[in-house]
């Protein structure tokens, strides 16, 4: 049975010790079944027009939607869907594949009788966009990939997808095993090592980037006090994603502790871990995409780290980035590119406005 929901729009503070205040956000709240013994959250926010189906990125759930999502609804029938394993959908032992959870998708949009929605999903969702794209072209309208059209959605050969090439060429040894002279199964061995060398350098490569652009910064660890309550905590982690995080998100992905305070992630680790090991390799599907893209500045990095450092941190990151939108150009040159400049990863948290308005125009020149 579907419920209505109220969102609370408690005041935080933002990272410059300033207030914010949020809008309370209503919402159905249902659960869908999608396999024996699965059943995941769906928020209905409402709206008419086309059907928008919101997916969240790794250890969110759709409640990360709330404040966004009443925008959208001025201009689409907006839904948000909480994968397995986080939140309050259900959490099997299996099924954390990228193509397991695009099913997922369209079972709930088949349930719910929704008809060609756009899909948008933020970071590892990109996998899910390109997975149901794939699979499901004819019934998807289109796809938007906020900051998530990286290697995990969108494969380049020439750069490779660690976690995917990983799962890859551990799948080869084990058919290797089970073929030890068959010298065609020895040759797809060795293209695989050669494929997760090229894709561990450039691991490797983004991992050190990371750790310049942080060399010398404070402490990321929330303090004590902020995790004595869910509105000071709130304050911690929005000022880290550069953009306020609904509190209904915090509750969601976190326990309470017995003091009430801000106590463990309620995801299983091994949630996280089947994910990344159900990583693919995707090709740009073949339906109209929309793909939002941070763009930051050195400026924009955490403070407290040398500036150089971040400097040439940056401009590898943007390197990247150029090299991933490259790729998807050339696999679906249709794609439209939309850069929004001081974004930060959470771009529909840290540039709302920018994403919502990048949205509706995509929306509207849907055929």
């Amino acid at each position: 049975m579907a419920i209505v929901h109220t969102a609370s729009g408690a005041t935080a503070c933002s990272a410059t010790g300033s207030t914010f205040q949020t809008e309370s956000t209503s919402y159905h709240r249902q659960f869908v079944s999608v396999a024996d013994g699965v059943r995941l959250e769906v928020l209905d926010w409402g709206g008419t027009g086309r059907p928008l189906v919101l997916l969240a990125g790794l250890g969110n759930t759709a409640h990360v939607f709330d404040s966004i999502a009443p925008e959208l609804a001025g201009h689409f029938h907006v839904y948000g869907i909480t994968r397995r394993g986080f939140g309050a959908s259900s959490v099997p032992k299996n099924g954390y594949d990228a193509d397991r959870l695009a099913d997922d998708v369209m079972a709930v949009v088949k349930a719910l009788d929704i008809d060609r929605p756009i899909l948008a999903g933020h970071s590892i969702a990109g996998e899910e966009l390109s997975a149901a794209g794939t699979r499901y072209q004819g019934k998807i309208a289109g796809l938007i990939y906020l900051d998530a059209a990286h290697e995990y959605a969108i494969y380049d050969q020439d750069r490779g997808a660690y976690h995917a090439d990983l799962s890859h060429l551990s799948a080869q040894i084990s058919r290797v095993h089970d073929h030890p002279t068959d010298k065609s199964q020895m040759t797809k061995l060795l293209n695989e090592v050669s494929v997760l060398q090229r894709s561990l350098g450039n691991e490797l490569a983004g991992v050190a980037a990371d750790d310049a652009s942080t060399t010398g910064a404070p402490p990321s660890d929330p303090t004590p006090k902020q995790l004595a309550s869910f509105p000071a905590f709130r304050c911690f982690v929005s000022a880290q994603l550069g953009g306020v995080i609904p509190e209904d998100e915090i509750r969601q992905t976190f326990a309470t502790s017995a003091t009430g305070g801000v106590g463990e992630q309620k995801t299983p680790a091994f949630v996280y871990n089947a994910i990344l090991e159900g990583e693919e390799r995707f090709h740009a599907p073949n339906v109209p995409i929309l793909t939002i893209v941070p763009v930051p500045r050195a400026s924009d990095l955490p403070v407290g780290s040398d500036e150089a450092k971040r400097q040439a941190a940056d401009a590898m990151h943007t390197r990247m980035q150029e090299q991933e939108i490259a790729t998807l150009q050339r696999q679906q040159p249709s794609a439209k590119i939309v850069r929004i400049p001081h974004g930060h990863h959470f771009i529909f948290l840290s540039n709302p406005a920018e994403v919502v308005s990048a949205m509706i125009k995509f929306g509207e020149q849907l055929p």
